[in-house]
């Protein structure tokens, strides 16, 4: 059993401040740091970066603050009772480290908080236990990828939103140009990190995005080729048939009117996209 005993968000601490805790506490703590801080854990020291994640398991003696300036970060404290996430938690507590797009952690932490004060009586437990166990997906899969070069890369968190952006905005146009004016950064530099990061370029990984967009809309709806096209942002429809048939082998004609798929062959193309 999973329980939220207390926290914060986005919570900034002035300058000099020091968190004291000789004794620990009864349960677990979660930070996720957002200005940089150091840390005693024990008899163990840490710098932390800002982006990093600290669980502190109970009866932990620790002390942290930031000497650099005021500390900023999220916080939870809770607890578990007969739960196998306990032996998980354990193995990564009292340690720093990376977590990547800090913002997903923040989300969870301010709707177990209402969830905690304010959710429905009927709902707020069920509802719980699922924000915990997407803050603790999320905190593992960080934790077994911390030694990855490419998650402590550069730009990392921005470069993950832009890809969502584009696999939410086909019909969008996605201009390299204007993407590395915004990130700051010039577009060659831009061009090696998306690289570096997702294993392929931005230019191939939108043009395979809308392509599986338009293989789920042909299968899915009635609408008439055209639009398909325009949908997926090809605003050329003769250039949306060359790309989908150099991508899938068929024109999206060919591909909507093939033999009617059995249940089997539904599922493995929907598996596919």
């Amino acid at each position: 059993m999973l329980h939220a005993i207390t926290g914060g968000y986005e919570a900034r601490h002035p300058s000099p401040y020091q968190m004291s805790r000789p004794d620990g506490l009864p349960h677990y703590v979660l930070l996720i740091i957002r200005s940089g801080g150091e840390f005693q854990l024990g008899e163990a020291s840490y710098s932390a970066r800002p982006g990093d994640a600290l669980v502190i398991a109970p009866g932990t003696s620790y002390y942290y603050g930031n000497p650099q300036g005021d500390y900023v970060d999220d916080w939870l404290h809770f607890s578990i009772e007969d739960c196998p996430l306990k032996g998980q938690l354990d193995h990564l507590a009292n340690v720093p480290f990376p977590i990547g797009n800090t913002e997903l952690y923040t989300f969870c932490i301010r709707q177990l908080l209402w969830e905690h004060s304010y959710g429905h009586p009927d709902y707020a437990g069920e509802n719980t236990d699922c924000l915990f166990q997407l803050l603790f997906n999320h905190l593992f899969a960080a934790w077994q990828t911390r030694n990855n070069k490419e998650t402590t890369l550069p730009y990392y968190n921005e470069l993950q939103l832009v890809r969502l952006d584009a696999a939410n905005h086909f019909s969008q146009r996605h201009s390299i140009g204007e993407i590395s004016r915004r990130l700051g950064i010039s577009e060659s530099y831009f061009q090696y990190l998306y690289k570096k990061h997702f294993g392929i370029s931005f230019h191939r990984d939108l043009i395979r995005m809308r392509i599986d967009h338009a293989r789920y809309t042909l299968l899915t709806s009635s609408l008439p080729i055209d639009q398909v096209a325009e949908l997926c942002g090809y605003s050329n429809e003769v250039h949306f048939y060359r790309q989908f048939k150099k991508i899938t082998g068929v024109t999206p004609s060919e591909f909507r009117n093939g033999e009617k798929m059995t249940s089997k062959q539904w599922k493995a193309e929907m598996q596919s996209l």
